[in-house]
């Protein structure tokens, strides 16, 4: 199979846009382009582009050289190195209907690592920053803010970790996941593989933290069951409002139960 070009690539990058709202910066956009549609990517795309420095696969060389020609066409505004690409005034295009195909930028960071030992692992993450989306973030600071007031510490900073809440002596380990499209598997999954890896790394025996994955919106009756038999709590968003599982209630996790 040869690589992925032509109208292919461009429609997929100028989706990849649109879902971005029409602006971000270049590794922003590589790694939504990845989420999105690196399932449907050849072989070939992800060879080592020769002459690129690291080995860059060659899909992410094809997408710099797409860009440079929509900018001449003028369907990407003009730029220098270190600017964010954008779609230019006036273009219009639908964001994709595939939902995201996960964390790929997280899957690659870790692809063929095994580590020895926790301090390996916290070495090869804190090597490189993953980015999350705006919808993440804004729903990160929304629950953030709303526990604070019920008395939590909630703590951002512990990257790769999405929260850490305290209060008194209890520590509450959280992960924040937007539902796309409706695909609560795909997040609840997520959930599920990176509350237990973190807290497998970043905590001894003496200090395990509860566990709590922060969605949305609902991830349905079948999925919080799933999560609370790994003792896993749940919230989730409801309009301006919180919902949670009967474990996340008792824990006081829900905003304004306090």
């Amino acid at each position: 199979m040869s690589e992925t070009h032509g109208e292919v690539l461009r429609k997929w990058l100028l989706e990849t846009m649109a879902d971005l709202e029409g602006s971000a910066p270049r590794q922003t956009v590589h790694q939504r382009f990845s989420e999105l549609f690196r399932a449907r990517l050849t072989p070939e795309d992800f060879k080592p582009r020769v002459g690129r420095p690291g080995g860059e696969s060659a899909w992410r060389n094809n997408l710099d050289s797409l860009y440079d020609r929509l900018k001449r066409e003028g369907v990407m505004e003009s730029s220098t190195r270190g600017d964010p690409w954008k779609l230019a005034k006036g273009v219009h295009v639908r964001p994709p209907v595939t939902p995201p195909q996960g964390a790929i930028d997280e899957e690659d960071l870790f692809r063929d690592f095994k580590p020895q030992n926790s301090s390996d692992y916290v070495a090869r993450v804190q090597g490189r920053v993953l980015q999350k989306s705006r919808a993440h973030g804004g729903l990160l600071n929304a629950y953030s803010e709303a526990v604070g007031a019920d008395g939590w510490q909630p703590r951002t900073t512990v990257w790769p970790r999405d929260l850490e809440l305290r209060r008194a002596d209890q520590v509450w380990l959280a992960e924040v996941k937007i539902v796309y499209n409706g695909n609560a598997m795909h997040a609840v999954r997520a959930v599920l593989a990176q509350l237990f890896t973190y807290r497998h790394f970043h905590y001894g025996l003496e200090t395990r933290p509860g566990l709590l994955g922060v969605f949305n919106e609902p991830v349905g009756a079948a999925l919080e069951e799933l999560l609370d038999s790994f003792e896993i709590a749940v919230v989730w968003r409801e309009g301006r409002s919180w919902g949670a599982s009967p474990r996340a209630v008792k824990a006081g996790l829900l905003p304004g139960s306090r």
